[in-house]
């Protein structure tokens, strides 16, 4: 392949991992928007260099649902139609296990079918987050085939040395309009309990007065896209234990699981000494 040819390319796209991963990261409305209008980010990702996209895969589970704003399901199969009037060939991945829907494999086998295809591919598109495919990567490398991977920002070095590019989730999200704050920025290269955690430090630093805790966990679910309890409250197990992993605050009994407050805010003011 000369340096100018037009590259000829492989997209592949585990739909659920994605989504799900920009839900986390960036919010409800950018998976939305993400999975809504596929066009203005396929653009965004393959018109770097010349290249015709001759293979256009999404794998996805129809069963899967994302989370809105108000916390109402929009089931993954509603999106199907968005992703074939683009060229994709929509692949259902219904669950093998609770946790699992086998894209990853299903991915895997179909590049190595596309890379002994008759129709020579000069590059590999691969959407996912999961770092089980640097044997896969690898593999490519050594047929000389150029790939791309669009996976967590927080990807490892091991899964970024198998791939020629990376592009982050993050930048894929800005590329969908996302405006991220300082915080918003952090929180995308963490865990999911690393992430309520600082939501909730930034939120209760921020905070005029006691908050209840309801409001409290609508605030964490627009900052990371989770509620409390599907976080499993951080990661921590209770909501009390989480309190003291964010140090700093206190929570106090009341209606609808009570109020958190500053813990300063507990502290008796302090006297000035008599004068003389």
């Amino acid at each position: 392949m000369q340096q100018h040819d037009t590259l000829r390319s492989a997209v592949f796209l585990d739909f659920d991992n994605v989504v799900s991963g920009l839900a986390t990261g960036a919010g409800p409305s950018v998976a939305h928007r993400f999975a809504t209008d596929p066009e203005p980010w396929f653009d965004w990702l393959t018109h770097d260099l010349p290249r015709r996209v001759l293979l256009r895969r999404c794998y996805m589970n129809p069963a899967g649902y994302l989370l809105d704003e108000n916390g109402n399901r929009a089931y993954f199969s509603a999106f199907r139609r968005a992703f074939q009037a683009l060229g994709f060939e929509v692949v259902d991945c219904p669950p093998l296990t609770r946790m699992k829907n086998g894209a990853d494999l299903r991915m895997a086998l179909d590049v190595m079918d596309a890379l002994a295809a008759s129709t020579h591919f000069d590059e590999f598109i691969l959407m996912s987050t999961d770092s089980d495919f640097v044997p896969l990567l690898l593999r490519l490398r050594a047929a000389d085939r150029r790939t791309k991977l669009v996976a967590h920002p927080d990807v490892g070095r091991v899964v970024r040395a198998a791939a020629d590019s990376v592009v982050g989730l993050d930048a894929l999200a800005r590329g969908l309009g996302w405006e991220a704050s300082p915080l918003d920025e952090a929180l995308f290269g963490q865990d999911a309990g690393e992430q309520v955690i600082a939501a909730m430090g930034e939120i209760m630093a921020e905070a005029q007065g006691p908050v209840p805790l309801a409001a409290l966990g609508a605030q964490v679910r627009t900052h990371t896209g989770m509620t409390l309890r599907e976080s499993d409250w951080g990661g921590t197990g209770s909501i009390d234990a989480l309190v003291a992993r964010v140090g700093g605050i206190v929570r106090q009994e009341g209606p609808a699981g009570g109020f958190v407050v500053r813990q300063e805010w507990l502290l008796p003011p302090a006297t000035e000494a008599p004068s003389d």
